[in-house]
């Protein structure tokens, strides 16, 4: 229990200070809620992103602190994933692609689910593979799935419940 507070203070007193350094929350009503959401309700989301962002910063991805300002994300300037943008809780990899509004969907979804994002996606992700419902309304002309690879960047990937929901807001599914 101590080893687990000790790590979620780590990872809490991480996110603290980038968001401090980028002015990551606006200083507004909507900015101060969604620092107390990520700081409590989305908190796991928070860390898995700390996790995140200091594996991309491990690899020399860079802060995009004129990105951040202000936006209540902290957006890294390369994807971790080439050729795609990546949010986890508040941090997005890859803010040079255009994706922004579509990775801001994300960044909201994890502050409305909260606790239960990351285990929704986990899961969806597993049924859409695993039984592949998104086959009855899938555009095989468009986007054929005739590798394993495309099965899941054009198959179980854009079929998930949040990217289709993102995908609404914000651009089209990898063809």
């Amino acid at each position: 229990m101590e080893v687990a507070l000790a790590a979620g203070a780590a990872l809490g007193a991480l996110h603290a200070g980038w968001a401090w350094r980028a002015r990551l929350y606006p200083r507004s009503a909507r900015g101060r809620l969604a620092a107390v959401i990520d700081f409590t309700w989305s908190l796991p989301n928070t860390a898995a992103g700390v996790v995140f962002l200091v594996y991309a910063l491990a690899r020399g991805n860079e802060i995009d602190y004129e990105f951040s300002r202000h936006r209540g994300v902290l957006g890294l300037r390369e994807g971790v994933i080439r050729g795609f943008a990546t949010t986890v809780g508040p941090v997005q990899a890859g803010v040079a692609l255009g994706v922004d509004e579509h990775e801001a969907v994300h960044v909201l979804q994890a502050r409305l689910f909260g606790p239960l994002y990351l285990p929704l996606v986990a899961a969806n992700w597993v049924l859409a593979t695993v039984l592949p419902y998104w086959l009855l309304y899938h555009d095989r002309r468009r986007a054929p799935i005739d590798s394993v690879t495309a099965y899941f960047q054009r198959g179980v990937y854009p079929h998930c419940w949040h990217e289709e929901w993102a995908y609404r807001v914000q651009g089209t599914p990898p063809a």
